[in-house]
């Protein structure tokens, strides 16, 4: 059963007669708090969430009307999302020094995060770039590595399959601060015109395959002085 069944299943709680209204009201609301608390401790929910009791944001579950009340838990799923693809784009990484696996970093509203990923506040925009200067030849493919080309690409798929409530894109963008792995400053400038590899990933075959001999790019934005764009996964809330 998933978390959002659990916590719209109709509830059923023993009151006595006896009982004060404020009792009765206390009683359903550590209830429907204990649903809550085993969702968040078992994985399936976040930590982090907004409330509305009976349509009134922040209010206390103790509010809530017997009769057609409701109590409704919004879930930061931004930070899980963002957990769960820092680890996936991680997985899929090169290994063969390190440093490209070591120099993905998570960007919040434009602005580098240190903190925990799971604590990135709801509402935001999270941005996760690898850093390294040759980023953009391995996600699309332009230089021959370990593992297929697209490594962004083919987290961002399943990402929005799990996360339901996350909007996923894959973008090629500057970034203007930070170091990579090895410590060399963010951006990294083209120190010449960009080259149009011709190396191609066959994902039929799973090898690399030359489809045309290589040639110099006449791309603006791959010339000598332009700042190199990175691939990065855009994740923000639908």
């Amino acid at each position: 059963m998933s978390w959002a069944a659990r916590l719209q299943k109709p509830m059923r709680v023993a009151i006595s007669r006896n009982m004060t209204s404020a009792a009765a009201h206390k009683i359903v609301a550590n209830r429907i708090r204990r649903e809550r608390d085993d969702l968040i401790q078992s994985g399936a929910a976040a930590s982090q969430y907004v409330q509305r009791v009976d349509g009134k944001l922040g209010a206390p579950e103790e509010a809530a009307k017997f009769n057609g009340g409701s109590v409704t838990y919004l879930f930061n799923t931004l930070g899980a999302a963002t957990v769960w693809a820092l680890e996936e784009l991680r997985k899929r990484s090169p290994v063969h020094s390190g440093a490209f696996r070591k120099s993905w970093a998570i960007l919040v509203n434009g602005k580098g995060w240190t903190d925990a990923p799971g604590k990135i506040p709801m509402g935001a925009e999270v941005r996760i770039v690898n850093t390294m200067p040759y980023a953009r030849k391995i996600e699309v493919g332009g230089q021959r590595i370990s593992v297929p080309p697209g490594i962004v690409e083919g987290v961002r798929r399943p990402l929005m399959s799990r996360f339901k409530g996350i909007r996923a894109q894959r973008l090629f963008r500057p970034v203007d601060q930070g170091r990579d792995a090895r410590g060399d400053p963010v951006p990294y400038i083209l120190k010449g015109a960009g080259i149009a590899s011709g190396i191609s990933w066959d994902k039929k075959a799973k090898k690399w395959t030359q489809k045309h001999a290589a040639y110099v790019s006449r791309r603006a934005d791959r010339q000598a002085g332009e700042q190199m764009l990175y691939p990065m996964l855009v994740l923000t809330e639908r």
